[in-house]
């Protein structure tokens, strides 16, 4: 059955696409929280209606968690940002409240969007049967060149100023966290799901980027109060032909940041579990 807030997302969409084309302010300036909202609100509709749950209808505290933790999850990537190049705004709000407020709300709706859009792929079951043989060393000197490895990825862009340090920040959480999370048993680490053959849950968080990463691009290149980037500038011409706003190669980098998301998340509520503090926040 799909959920009548579907329709409220269909409505926020075209809401959102009117006033943007016709540049009716404020909310041509908002555009992008009211435009991904709208999206999540359907796309979880067609969840529900595919397998009976979803996120907003069966799990809303933690969609909430989702939210709060994506605004915090997005704020580490713009600490980057000011060290390495990266991206800009244009048409902010006047106020910093107004701009923090528009951004905070933003940023809100990026966990959620992968975690929807993959819940979406993964109903479609096309990759339920993929069955590749692959063994990967799991002995503690593996994981613990993994989580080094990480740490370099984290840290070396604080010292090499590079756009091509930004592949080392899409991956380094991967490196470092999902290990952690693997000592600890989860089941959601990406290699207890490699080493379980669950790789539908992988595939589908991959292709789950790559979708919204191609929407973050369509809807922000019609926007008023959007993002640019700068980070290809200095990279030779062939590697600065673009799609909308994003440089054809910087694509490439969705997949692997809805990996990254997805660890993060899970390596959050491991943090919050009993097993580290106790269950505080009941993430």
């Amino acid at each position: 059955m799909f959920r009548k807030y579907g329709f409220l997302g269909i409505s926020l969409i075209i809401f959102a696409e009117i006033v943007m084309l016709l540049r009716i302010e404020p909310f041509a300036t908002w555009y992008i929280p009211f435009v991904w909202s709208g999206y999540i609100l359907l796309v979880d509709s067609i969840v529900f209606m595919l397998k009976g749950n979803s996120l907003l209808s069966n799990r809303p505290r933690k969609f909430l968690h989702m939210a709060l933790l994506s605004v915090n999850f997005w704020f580490i990537f713009e600490i980057y940002n000011q060290f390495i190049p990266g991206w800009g705004y244009v048409n902010l709000p006047e106020t910093r409240l107004a701009t923090f407020t528009m951004g905070s709300l933003s940023f809100a709706t990026i966990l959620p969007a992968i975690f929807e859009t993959t819940e979406l792929v993964q109903q479609l079951h096309i990759f339920n049967k993929l069955n590749l043989k692959i063994k990967i060393p799991t002995n503690k000197f593996i994981i613990n060149i993994l989580i080094v490895l990480g740490i370099v990825f984290l840290v070396t862009p604080f010292v090499i100023i590079s756009p091509w340090m930004w592949m080392f920040v899409w991956t380094g959480f991967i490196l470092l966290l999902d290990p952690v999370l693997y000592l600890f048993h989860n089941e959601k680490s990406l290699i207890m799901l490699v080493k379980k053959k669950k790789l539908d849950r992988i595939i589908s968080l991959f292709i789950a980027g790559i979708i919204c990463g191609f929407l973050w691009e369509f809807w922000n290149y019609w926007a008023r109060t959007k993002w640019y980037y700068t980070w290809y500038l200095t990279l030779p011409p062939i590697f600065r032909i673009k799609i909308f706003e994003m440089p054809i190669l910087g694509y490439i980098g969705f997949g692997p940041f809805a990996l990254e998301l997805y660890v993060m998340y899970h390596f959050i509520k491991l943090l919050f579990s009993k097993k580290i503090l106790g269950g505080v926040a009941g993430i």
